[in-house]
């Protein structure tokens, strides 16, 4: 049987997850701070590796994310979508809560929900077949509406799991196992074969940035102050050096 070959498009998206958070290492989920300045220094540094000619933004909602997002849109004069379909997973009980503190409680769990998230749960959070059932609809939306583009989606480790879970058909095992440090990016290339007036999307994973950008191995604090800087209004730094160029007078 012959199968019409048709249009063929392709379709890349960016998943970047979000630099370092405030709040410390809690169960973050829907929490929401903002980035530290370390936080912010990782998502642009890791972009600015890996620049390439977006189409458009996608961003999770939560501050993490959407503050960056918003500033990158801003640059580089791109659209910008905030949707909550690509919110972190809801934690619960745990929402917020340390994570040393809670294992310190509910060492089992933990380690159970770390190990197989498919089979087990925080109390009150969301199940994770839940989860990804969210974020597939979510995929397959975007896929729609952004056929053929480059896509840059700002988003969590957990959602970045889920997907990468169900795109690569990885164990349970082997999804707990992978690591997504704050602001690692995978690049996913979704080829849209049309059969028959049906698109069957055929997905490779061309690229995966996992490095550890982090204070002690890849940059000094003034690095960050002087990216930190940099993000400044004119008037602002101006006025910042008048006021050290003062300070200093008076010593």
């Amino acid at each position: 049987m012959s199968a019409d070959h048709g249009h063929h498009k392709v379709t890349r998206i960016d998943l970047i997850r979000h630099g370092e958070p405030g709040g410390g290492d809690v169960f973050r989920g829907h929490v929401n701070p903002p980035l530290t300045e370390l936080g912010h220094w990782q998502f642009h540094e890791r972009l600015r590796r890996h620049a390439s000619d977006w189409d458009h933004i996608i961003s999770s909602p939560l501050q993490r994310c959407a503050e960056a997002a918003d500033q990158l849109s801003e640059e580089l004069n791109l659209p910008l979508t905030i949707a909550d379909e690509w919110m972190e997973i809801h934690f619960g009980e745990w929402e917020g809560r340390p994570v040393k503190e809670v294992l310190a409680e509910n060492e089992l769990q933990v380690t159970q929900l770390w190990a197989d998230p498919f089979a087990f749960c925080a109390p009150g959070g969301e199940a994770f077949t839940d989860f990804q059932q969210r974020l597939l609809n979510a995929w397959n939306t975007l896929l729609e509406q952004h056929a053929g583009k480059h896509i840059l989606l700002v988003c969590h480790g957990g959602v970045i799991r889920a997907l990468t879970q169900h795109l690569m058909s990885l164990s349970p095992e082997a999804m707990s196992r992978l690591s997504v440090p704050y602001a690692a990016l995978l690049r996913f290339k979704v080829d849209q074969l049309e059969y028959n007036e049906e698109y069957a999307p055929w997905v490779t994973l061309e690229m995966m940035d996992g490095s550890v950008l982090d204070r002690g191995k890849l940059h000094s604090p003034s690095d960050i102050a002087n990216y930190t800087e940099r993000q400044q209004p004119a008037h602002e730094q101006q006025e910042r050096q008048l006021q050290e160029q003062q300070e200093q007078q008076q010593q």
